[in-house]
């Protein structure tokens, strides 16, 4: 080792060891990683728009954009009837882009001071000169608002702005298009900051009204008793939907325990019944009966579970309710006949097969990453396994397995 190396390794260690405190990290749109993405890309790739910078310039995405111009102009119309011109528009993103360019991963101000930030320098990438960045904020930001509020005049049966043979926003387009987009503004890689978004909506005053109304309402979500201080601090669409989908309840399962399968379970005496909410967290073990959340499945189910656990993976604080639903329902489903258990009981639902159901939880579990997770609510998983290991319960279980499963077998018993 050269003394100069021992010289710096000195310096270090001189170093404060309680270094100031940082203030709390704005970023929380990602690139998904090669680890989680290998589970299944396609999960995580827009299939007819991107938002924002990360799939700014890819081939398939291309027709779209002139569908976004058109959003922008038909957006910049309606402004005009409240006395508001594109310079309002410009002079308002403008003063918030600082801040909107910080919620991305891997880009950066060029210096940590409040000045540099104040100043908007940045160090820019290829696709951010010439206020490229600021355009794609305003180009898609009005897109998806746009998307959202001609979704809710359909809903509404109300007069739409746009010719009906619209290839997007056309009525007889609508059905078609409406799902692939919302799966697509679901997408981590695809998200644009809450920000941007109410930034657009307060200079439109025709009726987009709250931005976090217009999103539940666009997604069917509900949420009565999420805490507006709670939906004002999400960071993007999806971060709104994660929040509302794990806020009720008081469930946090042990991973250490693992749990039987559904089948097994029935045939020990448990019982399952809906919870009061669609919330993950909404799990609890109760005199024999396991009650769970209903989970509506369909095409789309596997992108929005595999992202909304990326986010949890790549922004840690967030927490990990998805994650440890997920994990809690792969030991639950081994086969499409735990499926069909729960389907039975309303649990889950929709088009896709039992077989598939299980495939999907079977597959997304390998990324149900869950070290250093501590449980110290509801034991769902011991409280059930407990209940199993009685010996009456066991011989039940046993017996069931032994002669009723088989019709033949029964027949010898009798």
């Amino acid at each position: 080792m050269t003394k100069e190396f021992i010289l710096d390794l000195t310096r270090k260690l001189q170093l404060p060891q309680n270094p100031p405190a940082q203030k709390p990290c704005s970023k929380s749109i990602y690139r998904v990683p090669k680890i989680l993405n290998d589970v299944n890309s396609q999960a995580y790739e827009p299939k007819l728009a991107s938002f924002g910078p990360y799939h700014r310039n890819c081939r398939h995405l291309r027709p779209m954009e002139k569908h976004k111009h058109h959003a922008l102009i038909q957006f910049l119309r309606r402004i005009s009837k409240a006395s508001k011109t594109p310079n309002d528009v410009l002079i308002a993103m403008r003063s918030v882009e600082p801040r909107l360019i910080t919620y991305y991963d891997g880009l950066q101000v060029e210096e940590d001071d409040e000045d540099c930030l104040e100043r908007g320098r940045f160090r820019h990438r290829d696709w951010l000169k010439e206020e490229e960045f600021l355009k794609i904020m305003i180009v898609d930001g009005c897109f998806a608002l746009e998307i959202m509020l001609a979704d809710k005049r359909t809903a509404a049966g109300e007069q739409s702005e746009y010719d009906s043979h619209d290839p997007i926003f056309g009525a007889e387009r609508m059905t078609y298009v409406i799902p692939y987009l919302k799966r697509d503004m679901l997408l981590l890689e695809n998200q644009l900051p809450l920000l941007a978004l109410t930034t657009l909506a307060a200079i439109d005053g025709s009726g987009i009204g709250d931005v976090n109304t217009l999103i539940k309402a666009f997604y069917n979500l509900s949420s009565t008793s999420l805490e507006d201080r709670i939906i004002n601090e999400c960071f993007h669409i999806l971060d709104l939907y994660r929040k509302i989908l794990t806020y009720d309840g008081e469930y946090l399962p042990s991973y250490e325990d693992n749990l039987h399968s559904a089948t097994e379970l029935r045939n020990a005496g448990v019982s399952f019944c809906k919870s009061k909410t669609n919330s993950f967290r909404d799990i609890s073990f109760n005199g024999g009966i396991i009650y769970l959340p209903q989970l509506k499945v369909d095409s789309f189910t596997e992108s929005l579970l595999l992202n909304l656990m990326a986010f949890e993976h790549l922004r840690m604080i967030a927490g990990n309710e998805v994650i440890v639903y997920v994990f809690f329902m792969d030991n639950l489903i081994n086969t499409a006949d735990d499926v069909a258990l729960l389907r039975n009981e309303e649990i889950i639902n929709g088009l896709v097969s039992d077989g598939n159901i299980s495939k999907i939880f079977n597959k997304i579990a390998k990324e149900a990453t869950l070290a250093g997770f501590k449980d110290n609510i509801v034991d769902v998983n011991s409280k059930s396994n407990t209940y199993c290991k009685k010996r009456m319960r066991r011989w039940r279980a046993n017996f069931v397995e032994t002669y009723l499963k088989n019709l033949w077998v029964f027949t010898s018993l009798l």
